[in-house]
């Protein structure tokens, strides 16, 4: 039993990790939106839904190196099954 608490502490640890990468991404986006470097600021907002998705997928322990599919898997794990709203499916994408 011990070590089943052990994990859930882990993984709990690890979305909340990715959850603050994510909003430190997004706060660095919202600062590069309010200096006109929009290409900086999409990147930023890019990586911060990234890491959100990421967090996600890690309350279940899975993970994705590559984005693609990290999306694809939420969509068909989450949106599809209506877990999160299709149009959060449609905005990501």
């Amino acid at each position: 039993m011990e070590q089943l608490n052990q994990e859930i502490g882990t993984r709990r640890d690890l979305v909340l990790y990715r959850l603050e990468t994510a909003r430190n991404d997004l706060k660095s986006a919202r600062a590069l939106f309010s200096i006109e470097d929009y290409k900086g600021a999409n990147n930023r907002a890019y990586y911060s839904i990234f890491h959100a998705i990421n967090a996600v997928h890690a309350v279940s322990g899975k993970a994705y190196k590559r984005h693609k599919d990290a999306v694809a898997n939420f969509n068909k794990d989450y949106v599809k099954t209506s877990v999160f709203p299709r149009e959060i499916g449609r905005k990501i994408g």
